[in-house]
């Protein structure tokens, strides 16, 4: 499945962080799975920092892994891949839920006034800012009221990403499904041919061997008649000797 990176970085920074996307970068350009000390090797960090970011992706079911047995030290070796088709789906959910939450908020500016703390990024509605008298109870910054044209302005442009992603992630899962269901039917239908070569071949064996036993049956018969016919030949002239003794 080809997918626009770009796509697939903005979902691994909001799930997993930033630090993840160099990860990522080698993943996607592997040809086959990676072992974390060749992931390691190539980012210039540890092991456990490797494996650290991994576990982070692993969490949303966006790596898989093999692993091998090292004949020399004896421990095993995992070797990761990023799974492109499931990052699709968790695209295509994550974008869809986005843009209903977005719409709504959209829909309703107007009529909420809300508060904002810059360096907690979090927000809450006016009852809530007068109940704390308009300081953050996290961390105690003074609360800004948002400004709604501008949120407007913020919201329609996170839509039109969204949009465009949801559209992509969309699109792709189902040339992606199209592309397993023929992939599928391509294997039943070798699946039936070697079942029906295999029959084949059997009728064909089970025949051999019924026309080898009637040719045995029919030599074996054929054997019966020539000494039957050879002992009454014999046993005939065994009567003209007798009478000719007599």
């Amino acid at each position: 499945m080809k997918v626009p990176e770009e796509i697939i970085i903005d979902l691994v920074k909001n799930i997993a962080g930033s630090d993840t996307v160099k990860l990522l970068h080698v993943l996607l350009k592997a040809r086959k799975n990676v072992s974390e000390f060749k992931i390691a090797e190539k980012l210039g960090i540890s092991v456990n920092a490797v494996r650290n970011m991994i576990y982070r992706l692993q969490e949303y079911n966006l790596v898989s892994f093999t692993r091998k047995k090292d004949a020399v030290k004896g421990w095993y070796i995992y070797f990761w891949a990023f799974n492109v088709p499931k990052a699709v789906g968790l695209i295509e959910d994550m974008k869809k839920k986005s843009i209903e939450k977005n719409e709504y908020e959209l829909e309703n500016i107007e009529n909420t006034r809300l508060y904002i703390c810059k360096p907690c990024r979090s927000k809450i509605k006016e009852e809530e800012a007068l109940e704390c008298q308009y300081f953050c109870e996290s961390c105690g910054e003074i609360l800004e009221e948002q400004d709604a044209a501008k949120r407007r302005r913020e919201l329609n442009r996170i839509l039109k990403k969204d949009k465009e992603h949801y559209k992509i992630s969309s699109e792709l899962l189902v040339k992606h499904k199209e592309a397993e269901a023929k992939k599928l039917e391509k294997a039943l239908a070798k699946e039936k041919e070697e079942k029906d070569a295999a029959r084949a071949v059997a009728r064909a064996l089970k025949k051999a061997e019924k026309e080898k036993e009637a040719e045995e049956r029919a030599k074996r018969e054929q054997e019966e008649r020539e000494k039957a016919e050879a002992d009454a030949a014999n046993a005939e002239n065994n009567n003209e000797e007798d009478d000719e003794d007599a």
